[in-house]
């Protein structure tokens, strides 16, 4: 019984290794790239290293942190959260509902009456069951809240209003809270630093394509440069972009789900158009090399205001220091949906923004600065997403073929739940086709 990988990116890397575990020999990983780790690659220029997109871990697993812990060796560091939001020129700790104390007094003000205005409401008449993401954060969190920063930021980032998008994606990474929490807050200044990740991990050295690398060197067959171009789902076999064909009895794909099911021959229209319908964010990072140290020690800042093109500010060299040479410092900005061809000029935009922020004293700061982009970032949930997933992985499944991980199962995800997933069903797969 042999099984085929499509993908060698966190998911397919973890899910071979499971795989080698428990049934050494009965698979083999394919990957387009020239490289293992899909969105978890790490780059070098001029003495720099940084992501190509920021990765950090989280560890909601005990599992897969102590496996990950177990393959890394020393090679693992863990950071206090040093997370904040751009707010009207000034910075808010991050989660902003928590931290109302920071803004300016007439937004304090509106944020709070808002958010106990909706408490209130709870209270009285009772919880009701909000049918989008956009009644949730005003059921929970107040207009305020909302309107300051929870509907313009995830507006920016998903690129659709609150209203069109679901609620089986917010429970571990939008943080709740409590009325205490806000109250002790406002009065006395107390910080909560809520949320799924306090504190996280990453390798002290090499950047997050370490751990890619540590789980590939586990593992013994990883074919690079092959692109799936064609899966016949009747007769279970691979068409790669080489010309080379490989049978299988069993299919695990990574691959961005949509791909999937276009690339399938046997696949039902209606189940064509049911993909066809899936919504999903491109992301361009770029990353600023730096001649100095980055000069505030945050980790990341979200930016939820229109004039700023990205949603999000990492500064890598304060996760790691081994990233940037001495006396240098990384920042990388994240803009969701970039325009075609507006690569130029959202890097001349990007980088007069972190002047005027004060992230750069001057454009001679910059050695060089590098664009990654990523046609594929994250699955956007809206209204139809579970329904349409479930019919198409339903469908695969009854063809032997398993789709996995943020792309596959096309859910929101990060990096070490990819690898708590791919442990978990390897051994399921395994024993329903075994």
């Amino acid at each position: 019984m042999h099984t085929v990988i499509l993908g060698a990116g966190i998911s397919g890397l973890s899910a071979a290794y499971a795989l080698q575990e428990l049934s050494p020999g009965g698979y083999s990983i394919y990957e387009q790239a020239p490289a293992v780790g899909g969105l978890c690659q790490t780059q070098q220029v001029d003495g720099y290293q940084f992501d190509t997109v920021s990765h950090v871990l989280h560890f909601r697993s005990d599992e897969t942190r102590d496996l990950v812990q177990q393959i890394l060796g020393d090679n693992l560091i863990r950071r206090e959260r040093s997370a904040w939001i751009h707010f009207r020129r000034r910075y808010v700790p991050y989660p902003f509902q928590t931290h109302l104390n920071a803004l300016p007094a007439t937004a304090q003000a509106d944020c709070l009456a808002g958010y106990l205005r909706a408490w209130l409401k709870r209270k009285i008449a009772g919880s009701r069951q909000p049918e989008n993401f956009g009644e949730w954060v005003d059921e929970y969190f107040g207009k305020g809240i909302a309107r300051h920063f929870m509907r313009p930021y995830n507006q920016k980032l998903w690129g659709v209003v609150p209203e069109q998008m679901g609620l089986d994606w917010i429970r571990p990474f939008v943080p709740q809270t409590e009325l205490k929490q806000v109250i002790s807050n406002v009065v006395s200044s107390r910080n909560h630093q809520v949320g799924y990740n306090p504190y996280f991990f990453y390798p002290a050295r090499g950047g997050i394509q370490t751990v890619c690398e540590a789980f590939r060197t586990r593992l013994t067959e990883v074919h690079l440069n092959r692109e799936a171009v064609e899966i016949d789902l009747d007769r279970r076999t691979i068409l790669f972009n080489d010309g080379s064909r490989v049978g299988y009895d069993r299919l695990i794909s990574t691959i961005p789900l949509p791909v999937l099911i276009r690339r399938s021959k046997g696949i039902p229209d209606e189940l064509r158009h049911e993909a066809a319908r899936l919504r999903w964010t491109s992301l361009l990072n770029l990353t600023y090399c730096l001649r100095r140290p980055v000069q505030r020690p945050f980790h990341w800042a979200y930016f939820p205001e229109k004039e700023f093109p990205f949603f999000r500010l990492v500064f890598p060299s304060n996760i790691s220091s081994a990233l940037a040479p001495q006396g240098g410092g990384l920042i990388a900005a994240e803009i969701s949906n970039p325009g075609p061809g507006k690569e130029e000029e959202l890097e001349q935009q990007v980088q007069s923004n972190l002047i005027e922020l004060g992230w750069i004293e001057q454009p001679r700061d910059v050695v060089c600065v590098v664009r990654n982009y990523f046609p594929y970032a994250y699955p956007v949930h809206d209204l139809e997403r579970a329904q349409r997933v479930r019919r198409l992985l339903h469908f695969l499944q009854t063809k032997r073929v398993w789709s996995i991980g943020r792309f596959g199962a096309w859910r929101y995800s990060s990096m070490d739940d990819a690898i708590t997933e791919a442990l978990h069903i390897v051994p399921a797969v395994l024993a329903l086709t075994s």
